[in-house]
């Protein structure tokens, strides 16, 4: 069965690119409900742009200085040797060639060797809109 608290907790705390993953989540869930199935669907709902843009980013713990592979308005991969705890909410703090930051918390979705996969959970309106018309250019 699926967790029905864990999507309803996702649907309050998101925007609209994160609730239509949520949709096919639950689409997907109709044909196979196993949970642990679920959590690890990766549908892209925005394409990713191979781009290197420096990253601050914050845990609990400690402050780690990186850089992008790849990203998208939804998320992104951070290339660190770092450990970063799968599931762990982070702080992220980008900054574009010309110089502009945006910040915005995300969920690390996977981790490899080679870096983090995070999905977008908060920014601010301002942030989204700025950054938006930053990956436009890309």
């Amino acid at each position: 069965m699926i967790d029905k608290l864990y999507i309803i907790k996702q649907i309050l705390e998101t925007d609209e690119d994160i609730d239509l993953k949520i949709l096919s989540i639950l689409e997907l869930a109709k044909e196979n409900p196993n949970q642990e199935n679920i959590h690890k669907i990766e549908e892209r709902v925005a394409k990713r742009k191979k781009t290197l843009i420096e990253v601050k980013v914050s845990t609990e713990q400690e402050k780690i200085f990186a850089e992008t592979e790849d990203i998208s308005s939804t998320g992104a991969f951070i290339k660190t040797d770092q450990k970063i705890a799968l599931g762990e909410d982070i702080s992220i703090r980008l900054t574009d060639p010309c110089g502009d930051n945006f910040t915005f918390v995300a969920k690390v979705m996977r981790e490899t060797d080679d870096g983090i996969g995070v999905m977008v959970k908060t920014i601010s309106q301002n942030d989204r809109d700025n950054f938006a018309k930053f990956l436009d250019c890309l």
